[in-house]
């Protein structure tokens, strides 16, 4: 590495500084981990700002019919029926992000994906609840307990 004082009109007659620094690797690798975790912990705290910064933030109605992708108008019959929490900053309406997204997860609908189960013994391919099928040679009776079967006798 060779360091260069700033270029003035002194600059000419100072040689150039130069280091050399000789590391292990097991050092190289102990300070490229410090210098992650360090990096790692800054970006998480910013985060952590950033994010509670914009649960603070306010909204416009223009904004929060965006969020809904609905017109203007929706947002408007909802404040005025006070079915939406608002708030009134002088003559301008507002919305706090964190109360909208607790009053939008009060509108979920039920999961629809699974019928409601009529039948909960009916099994689908059970054979349970299949009438029995009569066949043209007959219901079996006290005579003929098997219709169908062949006769050792030459009749059916």
């Amino acid at each position: 590495m060779t360091l260069t004082p700033h270029d003035n009109a002194h600059s000419a007659h100072i040689p150039p500084l130069r280091a050399e620094i000789l590391l292990a690797p097991e050092t190289v690798l102990a300070l490229a981990q410090e210098i992650a975790r360090w990096i790692i912990g800054y970006l998480q705290k910013w985060l952590q700002e950033n994010q509670a910064a914009q649960e603070r933030a306010l909204l416009t109605p223009e904004e929060v019919a965006q969020y809904f992708q609905v017109n203007r108008q929706w947002v408007y019959e909802r404040t005025c029926r006070n079915e939406i929490p608002h708030l009134k900053v002088g003559k301008y309406l507002r919305f706090q992000k964190q109360e909208i997204d607790r009053w939008a997860g009060g509108m979920a609908v039920p999961e629809a994906s699974k019928p409601p189960v009529m039948f909960p013994d009916l099994q689908i391919g059970s054979n349970r609840f299949r009438r029995k099928r009569i066949t043209s040679r007959g219901r079996a009776t006290a005579e003929n307990p098997s219709p169908g079967s062949i006769n050792p006798e030459g009749g059916r």
